[in-house]
């Protein structure tokens, strides 16, 4: 049991973590201070998200959405919240969703880098 509210308490770190790194992405990207993503700016937050460690979505349906919502920096970043705390199992308001690692593999990875 205790070790669930552990793993439950880790899952949230992780979550809250990578929807930090995410956001900070999404400001950095919008470099013409549009307040837009679009296009190419699209294209490098996606190649900016897959070398997010520990995370992981589908680059299609993760454009799509972006595209239905206009690309609008605000709507972006709650559309990513959205992604990333949807419910297991569950669908969300969007199409897309963005899983965390689950802690144990995290934890393991970590583990076998801090060896070499």
């Amino acid at each position: 049991e205790e070790n669930k509210e552990i793993n439950k308490c880790m899952r949230s770190v992780l979550k809250n973590k990578a929807l930090e790194e995410v956001v900070s992405l999404v400001l950095d990207i919008d470099n013409d201070g549009s307040f837009t993503i679009q296009n190419k700016e699209i294209d490098r937050l996606i190649i900016g998200m897959k070398l997010i460690e520990g995370i992981s979505f589908d680059d299609h349906m993760f454009r799509s959405d972006i595209l239905d919502c206009g690309g609008d920096v605000d709507k972006v970043i709650l559309l990513i919240k959205e992604m990333i705390n949807a419910p297991e199992g569950r669908s969300s308001e969007t199409r897309c969703t963005i899983s965390v690692d689950d802690p144990e593999d995290w934890f393991k990875r970590r583990k076998s880098q801090a060896r070499y």
